[in-house]
């Protein structure tokens, strides 16, 4: 609140008469050497792939619907903070991932539960507490 009410006064209070003037690194007389730039466009990398958000962080539960013949199946919704939830090989974090899931994304269980990690129908395991 006190940025917006800071930029307020200085908008409120600036001087029409005054003009921002450009110059490029020419007319300043700078040269910025090749070698610099591979460490900007380096810099540049890095924090773009620092800004991409995590694999998954959301709530965990998730509902079922009955079957008739002693077989349920589970639906669930992926619940992320935006990252993509992995689908591993086996019900571990060290297991490898054959595929992934969106936030948002419908999936059907196949009811097992191994150690925090549920089932998937089709094959693969996603950890549960990104599903409800």
């Amino acid at each position: 609140m006190e940025a917006l009410a800071l930029s307020h006064s200085f908008v409120a209070y600036e001087s029409p008469e005054s003009e921002l003037q450009l110059k490029s690194l020419d007319e300043l007389g700078l040269k910025i050497p090749n070698s610099a730039w591979i460490g900007v466009a380096s810099m540049a990398i890095a924090l773009s792939v620092v800004s991409i958000p995590g694999e998954a962080q959301a709530r965990g539960c998730y509902s079922g619907c009955g079957g008739g013949s002693g077989y349920q199946n589970y639906y669930a919704k992926v619940d992320t903070n935006g990252g993509r939830l992995n689908i591993r090989h086996h019900a571990s974090r060290c297991s490898s991932v054959i595929g992934k899931l969106h936030n948002g994304d419908h999936i059907a269980l196949t009811g097992r539960h191994k150690r925090g990690w549920a089932q998937i129908e089709g094959g693969g395991w996603v950890s549960k507490k990104w599903i409800y």
